[in-house]
């Protein structure tokens, strides 16, 4: 294990920079995740660690001792200088950098698709492929503009199990809806339009499908909905105009896979 007791080494502003900086995230081809059980499921799920670094006063630093004799590069920090990396207002005293996974995503017979266009919220997106992980969904298709799959915020929402399903992220969704729709797939978009079907009043789980769910503030445009099978919504009280994406996911989700 090493020791290292200057706020200005290169480890330490390294790590700073990948918890803020998603072009040095890309650059690199790492990530950083926070507290033990979200390093711990990412070990498991075998994302490869390339340093674990401890705070000498974490109650973890026993076990990262474990870590150093299987051959992990761990680095301790005195708490003074740890607390100045983490970005958690109450850590454990881990922080895990981590190489980005290859994410092999592919079309199979009857599968369950979900794609997300421009979600912002990392809370949000997080919140979703954990949905997605929860109800064994067989993919993720996450267009390019929405906030960074390795951003801390979602590596810590999805516990680290947003590597336990397949990812893509796409720069052009109309190509992925032709592909869903010319292997068989029905797609789906959700917005609250006129035309949209409610949710109760359809049968999504007999065939291979794939949802669609827009932007926090503005959905889907007009285009996107064009091209897709149908147009769906869920119903709701009048008294609102629409619900969280995270929540109106995990219900259609529900829906989808229900026997």
């Amino acid at each position: 294990m090493l020791k290292i007791t200057s706020k200005d080494n290169k480890l330490v502003k390294a790590t700073k920079k990948l918890l803020d900086d998603k072009k040095y995230r890309d650059l690199t081809n790492t990530f950083v995740a926070e507290s033990y059980r979200v390093i711990n499921t990412l070990i498991q799920n075998k994302i490869i660690i390339r340093n674990l670094i401890v705070s000498e006063e974490s109650r973890y630093f026993k076990l990262a001792k474990e870590y150093d004799e299987k051959g992990t590069n761990v680095v301790i920090l005195p708490n003074s200088i740890f607390n100045t990396v983490s970005s958690l207002a109450t850590s454990d005293g881990l922080i895990g950098i981590f190489n980005k996974p290859k994410n092999n995503f592919n079309l199979v017979d009857n599968g369950r698709y979900l794609v997300l266009d421009k979600i912002q919220n990392p809370g949000n997106l997080g919140s979703i492929i954990r949905t997605a992980v929860g109800f064994s969904l067989n993919g993720v298709v996450i267009s390019n503009d929405s906030v960074d799959l390795y951003n801390p915020t979602i590596i810590r929402t999805t516990m680290g199990s947003c590597f336990c399903i397949p990812i893509k992220v796409v720069t052009n969704l109309t190509d992925v809806i032709n592909q869903f729709r010319k292997n068989g797939i029905k797609v789906y978009a959700t917005a609250m339009s006129a035309k949209a079907k409610k949710l109760n009043e359809i049968s999504l789980s007999d065939q291979s499908t794939a949802i669609l769910f827009g932007n926090e503030g503005n959905g889907l445009k007009e285009s996107i909905l064009d091209i897709c099978d149908d147009v769906i919504n869920i119903p709701i009280n009048s008294k609102i105009d629409s619900l969280n994406v995270a929540v109106a996911v995990g219900i259609v989700l529900y829906q989808l896979c229900k026997p």
